[in-house]
C-alpha cells in the first residue's frame, strides 16, 4: 500500500486502504467529521458493499478489479452555485488519462458519468459539506472500472475491454487520475471557469447533436446545448430552451 503520492504537489499526501467498506465517500466523511481535514486526503477500496452513484444508485463492480476512491478537496471560496465545477474537473482528469495513457476518445455524459465508446467506464460522486453559501469541503467519489473483463450490463465496460491489455496497474492508474485531478483543480481555485467548461464541453456527450430524452411530460427530441451557471443541462426543443436538474431527465437514444 502507498503511504503517498510522489508525482501530485499537494494531493494524495495521505493515503488510506480498507480491504472493504460500504462506501469511500462515506467512510472519509466520516473522518472528515472526526477532524481529519486534510486536504488530498485519499480513501480506497478493493470493494464496495453499498458503493453510491448518482440518483441513488448502487455502483457495483468485482472486488479487487477497479478503482475505488474518495479524495477530500477543500476549495474554499467556492460557491454553491459554482459547487457543479467539482464534477466537471473530476471527468475532466478522468478523461485526460485515458485519452492519453490508452489512446482512448472518451466522453463525459452529463452530470457525472464517462463513457468510452458508447459504454459506461466510470462514475463520479461529488457530496459537499456547506458553509452558509460556500463550499467547504467536497468529497468527490469516483469507481472506474479497470481490470474486470465482465459485465451483466451490455452498457458498461473496462480499461482492460477497451485497451485489450492483460492487466492495468491500479495504483499508477490512481496516481495519474490524483495528479491530473490537482491540475484540474488548480484551474478551478484560480476561478477559470470559461476555461473549464469550454473543456467540458469539448468532452460533452451528444452535444450539438439530435436526441430523444424523457421528462416529467413524456418523450422530447432535442439539442443538448451544455449547461446553465448552476450545472443544469440545457436541451433546445423545436420551440424553447429547457433545463433540467438531476433526476428530471432521461437520455433515450
Amino acid at each position: 500500500m502507498h503511504k503517498y503520492f510522489a508525482k501530485p504537489l499537494f494531493l494524495g499526501k495521505k493515503i488510506e486502504f480498507l480491504t472493504e467498506c460500504h462506501s469511500t465517500n462515506d467512510e472519509l466523511l466520516k473522518r472528515v467529521r472526526y477532524g481529519d481535514d486534510q486536504e488530498g486526503y485519499i480513501l480506497y477500496t478493493d470493494h464496495q458493499t453499498k458503493g453510491k452513484g448518482q440518483r441513488g444508485n448502487a455502483w457495483i463492480s468485482e472486488p479487487k478489479q477497479n478503482l475505488l476512491f474518495s479524495i477530500l478537496l477543500r476549495p474554499k471560496g467556492l460557491s454553491v452555485r459554482s459547487s457543479h465545477y467539482l464534477n466537471l474537473i473530476a471527468g475532466l482528469a478522468i478523461c485526460h488519462v485515458l485519452d492519453e495513457q490508452f489512446g482512448f476518445e472518451s466522453e463525459l455524459k452529463w452530470p457525472n458519468d464517462v463513457y468510452v465508446n458508447d459504454r459506461k467506464i466510470a462514475g463520479i460522486l461529488v457530496e459537499t459539506i456547506l458553509e452558509g453559501y460556500q463550499v467547504d469541503d467536497a468529497i468527490i467519489g469516483i469507481g472506474l472500472n479497470v481490470n474486470q473483463g465482465y459485465f451483466s450490463l451490455p452498457t458498461a465496460t473496462s480499461v482492460k475491454i477497451e485497451s485489450k491489455q492483460a492487466h492495468i496497474d491500479r495504483m499508477d492508474l490512481l496516481e495519474s487520475i490524483v495528479s491530473a485531478i490537482e491540475a484540474q483543480y488548480l484551474f478551478l481555485k484560480s476561478q477559470a471557469f470559461e476555461k473549464i467548461q469550454s473543456r467540458y464541453y469539448q468532452k460533452m456527450r451528444w452535444r450539438g447533436e439530435l436526441h430523444t430524452f424523457k421528462d416529467a411530460e413524456g418523450t422530447l427530441e432535442g439539442e443538448i446545448i451544455g449547461i446553465d451557471e448552476t450545472g443544469r443541462l440545457l436541451v433546445k426543443t423545436f420551440n424553447q430552451l429547457k433545463r433540467f436538474d438531476v433526476k428530471e431527465i432521461e437520455f433515450l437514444h
